[in-house]
């Protein structure tokens, strides 16, 4: 069985509040997931976008490619 997991963390400075969005991608098997969340100062989860990866991004990920604008869906519903 195919086991995938990547978190990335950034953390950015707007409107005079620190805010840290998370991009995580999962994949198990032949199903998988990716997810956008944004943190507060607090640390508390104020946005929060998940959606499924299709066959062709899971494909692209088991063979270790670079797939661009992966999480621009997911960041548009987080904006």
């Amino acid at each position: 069985m195919f086991v995938y997991n990547s978190i990335q963390t950034h953390s950015d400075f707007r409107r005079g509040v620190g805010q840290t969005k998370t991009k995580r991608v999962t994949v198990r098997g032949k199903t998988g997931y990716k997810m956008v969340t944004v943190r507060g100062r607090h640390g508390r989860v104020t946005k929060k976008s998940k959606k499924r990866l299709t066959q062709t991004e899971i494909k692209c990920i088991k063979r270790c490619q670079f797939i661009p604008g992966l999480f621009k869906d997911c960041e548009k519903c987080v904006v």
